[in-house]
């Protein structure tokens, strides 16, 4: 089977959040499976040909946008360690001149011009090397125009018209005030074959609508084709046993000397003032105007009269930038780093002992697995995939993290403050790391839950029985 991926995000070439982890690890997943898997990203400024040994293909396009044809240049590689081609679309004028994965959200016709571009000449692309595909699989808003494109019934893409249509929903992020995208991801919905977001409990929030998105009544008419599969992150990247970016690799039996070297790493690494004996609380984010970084910021002074030390590590809009790096200046026990590092990310989880998730929609719940794997024990908010990951009774013997159930400031601090507690109880805290660090996302089934989609598809089965 010939399946094609479309996505704004593919790691290691490109990630600014978990999509790049999704896609990445569902081509590795399909191609160990023997399925011919091709993907398509665009080639931001931050992907250096030369690091990654991808090539230029000798092929001159032209895509035609809002009256104007526009050169692209496509570039050639392979995802490392496997025989999966990954296909990068240039374009001077839209993504090669920057560095931005995604663009401020000041720049909104910037970001669309950007979609539509990419969407247009992946297609071309496609077209014009003549690849074939059973499944071309898009991911996210950003991507929605390649299935209006395809059920235009556009000649161009004549050798397609078979391929089945699968969109994933992987975050809301894309369709907040943004009524161009809520459209799109409407008629994506409409044309598609199957439709798939990245949880169960996601995918009731989203026919219920929770998150007022407009969406809820297309996906419910979809509703016998719509399917929410967690996804979780790739074990032979996320693993503290092997990870050659921590200071010190460790297991869950044997975890203290290990996280207690990482952790003094980090804070060399990050010329970090606070005291070493106190719990360090982590988080890695995207810092945009929703209410995560205002409850952040918020609480940032209550947090820095408190016995503990806290680095966050995000990158979004500039005011919300500036504004959490003027406050860490103020406190010696916070630190902000802004911007996006992968290895720096996986080094906060693995030396810290605590990992706040603030936002308020956990569709995947990657960043907590990710996380409970180096012994993070995640403290988010009760909603999305964090229902089916995190356990929390003070009771319960699979205890393996923190819940607050009012997204508010004063809930999250209560729960900081408990988290303060449970480590000053070394056994209950050792307990807790322990049963953190065995959640076992192989039984999440990721690869095979997408095997039976498609394969489901591919033989003209309209049901989503056939994902389960």
């Amino acid at each position: 089977m010939n399946i094609i991926l479309i996505a704004t995000e593919c790691f290691p070439f490109a990630k600014a959040t978990s999509l790049g982890d999704l896609v990445s690890t569902l081509a590795k997943g399909m191609e160990k499976e023997g399925y011919n898997v091709k993907i398509f990203i665009p080639r931001y400024g931050c992907i250096d040909p030369a690091l990654f040994q991808i090539e230029r293909i000798p092929l001159e396009l032209k895509v035609n946008l809002n009256g104007t044809n526009i050169p692209l240049s496509v570039f050639k590689g392979i995802l490392p360690g496997l025989l999966a081609s990954i296909f990068f679309i240039e374009s001077q004028s839209h993504f090669s001149n920057s560095k931005e994965i995604y663009l401020n959200q000041s720049y909104i016709n910037e970001t669309q011009n950007r979609n539509s571009f990419f969407c247009r000449a992946a297609l071309k692309t496609i077209s014009r090397l003549k690849l074939n595909a059973d499944i071309i699989h898009v991911f996210n808003p950003a991507c929605t125009q390649i299935i209006k494109l395809l059920h235009s019934r556009d000649m161009e893409y004549s050798h397609l018209e078979k391929s089945k249509l699968i969109f994933t929903l992987q975050s809301l992020e894309e369709l907040s005030d943004n009524q161009n995208n809520i459209t799109l991801t409407k008629e994506a919905i409409n044309h598609c074959d199957f439709i798939t977001t990245v949880s169960e409990t996601f995918e009731n929030e989203l026919l219920a609508d929770v998150y007022n998105t407009g969406i809820g009544e297309s996906l419910s008419r979809k509703r016998s084709v719509f399917k929410g599969i967690l996804s979780s992150p790739d074990d032979e990247i996320y693993n503290p046993e092997t990870d050659s970016d921590i200071a010190q690799t460790y297991s869950k039996n044997y975890f203290s000397i290990g996280k207690r070297k990482c952790k003094e790493d980090l804070f060399n690494l990050l010329g970090f003032e606070g005291d070493i004996q106190f719990p360090l609380f982590g988080i890695a984010c995207r810092l945009t105007n929703k209410k995560e970084p205002d409850i952040i910021t918020e609480l940032l002074p209550e947090i820095a009269e408190m016995k503990l030390n806290l680095v966050l590590l995000g990158k979004g809009e500039e005011e919300i930038e500036e504004k959490l790096v003027g406050l860490s200046k103020k406190f010696k026990n916070i630190k902000v780093c802004i911007g996006y590092d992968h290895e720096i990310a996986k080094k906060i989880c693995a030396g810290s002992d605590f990992f706040i998730c603030p936002g308020e929609e956990h569709p995947d719940g990657n960043s907590v697995l990710i996380a409970m794997k180096y012994g993070s024990i995640p403290i988010a908010f009760k909603s999305g995939a964090i229902k089916e990951i995190i356990t929390d009774f003070d009771s319960s013997e699979e205890m393996n993290g923190l819940i607050f159930e009012k997204y508010t400031k004063e809930a999250l601090f209560e729960s900081i403050i408990r988290a303060t507690k449970y480590y000053k109880n070394k056994e209950k805290w050792t307990k807790l790391v322990k049963l953190a660090m065995s959640f076992d996302t192989t039984k999440l089934n990721l690869t095979k839950n997408y095997i039976n989609c498609y394969e489901a598809r591919a033989a003209g089965n309209n049901n989503n029985s056939a994902a389960t």
